[in-house]
């Protein structure tokens, strides 16, 4: 199932440059504090969310319909309060 609605952000190279056809589609989680801390363990533990993968995998999905010779990576960045962050690429 494709998820409705699009990514946070995506970047697109240009088609006449050397980054024509990547696309990056980054998706943005913020935790609180509170949230984090109710988690129970450290920044550096910190794994993905599978719900989380599934709605990237499903923006990817909708692109390669629309763009089919696109190379497309994905990245879910993960802002955690104002303890730090964590980058997963998929």
């Amino acid at each position: 199932m494709i998820p409705e609605g699009r990514s946070d952000l995506e970047f697109v190279g240009k088609y006449h440059e050397r980054f024509a056809g990547l696309r990056l589609v980054i998706e943005f989680k913020y935790l609180s504090n509170t949230e984090f801390s109710r988690m129970k363990e450290k920044l550096e533990d910190f794994k993905m969310r599978k719900e989380d993968t599934i709605q990237i995998e499903g923006y990817a999905k909708s692109l390669i319909q629309e763009n089919p010779e696109a190379h497309i990576r994905l990245f879910v960045i993960y802002c955690i309060g104002n303890t730090g962050f964590k980058i997963f690429g998929i």
